[in-house]
């Protein structure tokens, strides 16, 4: 026997260095000669930090993200790490980016369907490409037998939707019935109980407009019965598996919403952290096109990345001209598309199938099996229209692919819990950083490069509004923002009010009408946002970034049953989120009322959902307050000076007392210590106390209307504050444009939003000084120094001690008779605040 003939084996070393293997890989056809020189410079630096836990690489659109994470897989397995996994957010991505890799010569396996490609991911001799959802849903194959090592997570910047989605159950009635009604019959009881049994009844139909949601304490008491019911449904139902293998154990910590003839239960926050691919000994790479805000990538990923990589490149920097369709008479629709595209294409997004109804005429978006195929035919077509529904990212149509991108629809998302909050609780500003990010990704659907450009119409009044906004228009990238500030510019200046117009403009733009090119590239430089308003934007991050990681905690801990370790997550931000953004605030103290309730605590539960009353729309139906107030008195039950008071000083724990007093003294502190915004939340929170519902318009309505609003909804009356802490004692004044005038605006908003109430006026908290004497300010017109506001808030903490002091019998009455002889009324506090400003001589 000659074993001579066997071929001696040799060892040969893989690079690890991705650019490196780069220049190893087979000159096929179509392959890239050469890197560019971004997606070199993110190689190089993702190569000193690859044994970080976290690290995001940001390329703007068309900048080569996916060859770069193809090249940091294959050296993440030529290191040794074993099962590498590449995520996209569809099998459509998992199809383009498995042909990039074909391109370059890099051996991979997919996963799509449930079935493997081929072998190389098992044998570990490659990485493998797969969805989310493959690697993240309740029964996943390749979390349960081939534990990830790393994971690259590509469009990092939309993967909050589906991982969301991974915790989602969603049941319809028209494809669940039996459960459906099984489930809604179960909670029924709950929402009549809260006086809106008949809205419930709407939202479980079809076609009602409504929305409900169950609230947590209707979650905690019902959580076994619930799980018995979907448990019943398994086999009948094989859709509802894998989010209901993540959800069953954990139904208690779950919110539920109710609309269309549809519910969803979901967490409130996403549990990333419960997930086995993010614990500590797994290296995680995530590619973004944008990161703008790290608020949404927190909510993702349930952590702030170790490194951020953002290579200098000017790749996706196209010309864009972007006009609204509100100013336009009959808007962009379909009338005006079809004529725009009889020799051009256009793509309409939309954010829904119910908006894409609108266009059916022009086009059908096509079903899932076709989309790739009916997305390429439309590449190669001369004209013609492609509907896009809810969908931003993964789409290339660069240069004469398509020019012309209609937006019909503000992309907020099609989970019902997140539309509760941005439709009926009002929550636009916590969501607005989400709604940039999927904004930003749109515009780059058709516009992909240096040297790119293209017509965007905006259709529609929510995101023709949502860019009419400063503040909203704040948090996209730069040059986005300057783009849409031209485009605000040239139809105010060119008075763009007609088809006809809007049709010429268009084809400047196509045509490359050489006034155009010279008008865009002068007027692009310049343009931006008046000043601090980007700076206000920026000031907020810090405070969401530190909410969504106490989210991130709060999910764990309730994902692991540890009440009071959730309840100190939320809590240890509170003062952070109040200050950033009302709503959220009170969006957390319905979850810290949760907390309680899991814990058996009622009382304490009332109290949180009592804030969380106050700081959201009436909308939301929590719990009412029986058991605090049977507790403090009936005479609380009516009148929200009294109750406030009770709630502080009632606790019969004298550790719990003194540390909500602590709370509010250094929340009120802010009054006289902290900066503008942080005395805005002070005031806020002081006519909170005092029984108010209490608003920041200015910041929760994304610029509009004044720094504080405290309104008396018995009495239907209302009081709005203007903040001007930050002026300097010394040589303080009040302008005529910028602090009277804008106070006029203010008045103004106030008529607008409360026809029906009395309006007091607005009164300008700030240091003495002058009026100028140009200046007309209105008769409800006042300024309070900040020392008499400061006089205010210790005469209240100074009660809060008196009351105290009283035995708990004798505290509600004798706080009726501070309530009835009105001295904390509306009327009395501007006598007592207010003073006629003085005119500069």
């Amino acid at each position: 026997m000659d074993f001579g003939k066997i071929r001696r084996t040799t060892s040969v070393s893989k690079p690890k260095n991705p650019i490196e293997i780069f220049k190893t890989l087979p000159s096929l056809d179509g392959a890239p000669n050469d890197l560019w020189s971004g997606q070199g410079e993110a190689l190089r630096e993702w190569d000193k930090a690859r044994n970080q836990g976290d690290v995001v690489l940001s390329l703007t659109t068309g900048a080569g993200k996916t060859v770069v994470g193809l090249l940091i897989a294959q050296s993440l397995v030529n290191e040794g790490v074993r099962n590498v996994v590449y995520l996209c957010s569809t099998n459509d991505l998992v199809a383009q980016t498995s042909e990039e890799a074909r391109k370059i010569g890099i051996g991979h396996t997919t996963r799509s369907y449930g079935k493997w490609s081929n072998d190389l991911f098992e044998t570990e001799k490659g990485f493998c490409i797969t969805n989310y959802a493959a690697l993240f849903n309740g029964h996943s194959t390749i979390a349960r037998r081939h534990r990830p090592e790393a994971i690259i997570f590509d469009d990092a910047h939309v993967a909050e939707s589906v991982m969301r989605d991974a915790f989602t159950l969603k049941i319809k009635n028209d494809d669940h019935a039996v459960l459906f009604r099984a489930i809604t019959t179960l909670f029924a009881d709950d929402f009549t109980s809260m006086a809106i049994g008949s809205r419930f009844e709407k939202a479980a139909g079809k076609g009602g407009g409504e929305m409900v949601m169950a609230t947590p304490r209707a979650m905690i008491s019902r959580a076994n019965q619930l799980r018995q019911i979907i448990d019943s449904h398994g086999r009948e139902y094989k859709d509802l598996a894998y989010a209901s293998a993540h959800l069953s154990d954990h139904l208690a910590a779950c919110s539920m919403v109710i609309s269309d003839g549809q519910l969803e239960i979901a967490p409130p926050f996403v549990p990333t952290l419960a997930l086995r691919g993010f614990q500590s000994d797994v290296r995680r790479v995530y590619l973004s096109a944008t990161l703008q805000s790290q608020v949404e990538f927190v909510r993702a990923f349930g952590r702030i990345p170790s490194t951020v990589i953002q290579p200098e490149t000017d790749a996706g920097n196209g010309e864009r001209l972007i006009l609204d369709g509100r100013e336009l008479d009959g808007g962009f629709g379909p009338d005006f598309v079809r004529r725009l595209t009889k020799l051009r294409k256009a793509v309409v997004a939309v954010p829904s199938y119910g908006k894409a109804n609108r266009w059916g005429g022009l086009a059908t978006p096509p079903k899932v099996a076709n989309f790739t195929e009916e997305l390429n035919s439309f590449r190669k077509a001369h004209n013609g229209v492609f509907t896009l529904v809810s969908r931003a990212d993964g789409i290339d149509l660069p240069a004469d692919a398509c020019r012309i991108m209609v937006m019909d629809g503000l992309p907020t998302g099609s989970s019902l819990l997140e539309r509760f909050q941005y439709e009926f609780l009002e929550m636009q500003s916590a969501q607005d950083r989400r709604i940039a990010g999927r904004v930003t990704q749109l515009f780059g659907r058709i516009n992909r490069g240096r040297n790119d450009y293209g017509v965007f119409l905006i259709e529609g009044k929510e995101l023709g509004i949502w860019l009419g906004r400063d503040r909203s228009v704040a948090l996209l990238p730069a040059l986005l923002r300057k783009q849409v500030i031209v485009g605000r510019n040239v139809q105010d200046d060119m008075g763009i009010g007609t088809p006809d117009k809007a049709m010429d403009i268009a084809e400047a733009v196509l045509n490359r009408d050489q006034g155009w090119v010279d008008f865009y590239r002068e007027e692009v430089r310049g343009a931006d946002l008046e000043d601090g308003v980007v700076e206000r934007a920026e000031e907020a991050e810090a405070g969401l970034v530190k909410a969504a990681l106490a989210e991130a905690q709060y999910a764990l801990a309730m994902w692991e049953a540890d009440f009071s370790k959730a309840r100190q997550h939320l809590e240890s931000v509170a003062s952070d989120t109040e200050l950033a953004d009302t709503r959220l605030s009170g969006w957390h103290e319905v979850w810290i009322a949760a907390t309680h309730d899991a814990e058996g605590d009622a009382a304490a539960a009332n109290d949180h959902y009592s804030i969380a009353a106050k700081r959201l729309p009436t909308y939301l139906k929590l719990p009412k307050h029986a058991a605090t107030i049977a507790s403090i008195g009936r005479q609380a039950e009516s009148d929200p000076f009294v109750e406030q008071m009770l709630r502080l000083t009632s606790s019969a724990d004298v550790t719990g007392y003194e540390k909500a007093l602590r709370r509010v003294r250094d929340d009120l502190g802010a009054i006289d210590a902290g900066s503008t915004r942080q005395a805005e939340a002070g005031v806020r929170r002081l006519g909170e106390l005092l029984g108010y519902v209490s608003t920041r318009p200015d910041n929760d309505n994304l610029g509009t209307g004044p720094d504080v609003a405290w309104e008396d909804q018995d009495k239907r009356s209302i009081l709005g504050f203007e903040l001007k802490t930050d002026k300097v004692p010394a040589t303080a004044s009040y302008s005529k444009k910028k602090d009277i005038g804008q106070g006029h605006d203010h008045l103004q908003w106030l008529a607008d939003n409360y026809p029906e109430h009395t309006r007091h006026g607005l009164i300008y908290v700030g240091p003495d000084g002058p009026i100028e004497s140009q200046a007309n300010p209105a008769a409800n017109m006042w300024l309070c120094t900040t020392a008499r506001m400061v006089d205010l808030r210790n005469e209240w903490l100074a009660l809060v001690g008196d009351i105290r002091g009283l035995t708990p019998a004798a505290r509600p009455e004798r706080l009726k008779v501070i309530s009835d002889s009105g001295d904390w009324a509306l009327e009395s506090l501007i006598r007592r605040l207010g003073a006629a400003f003085v005119v500069k001589q």
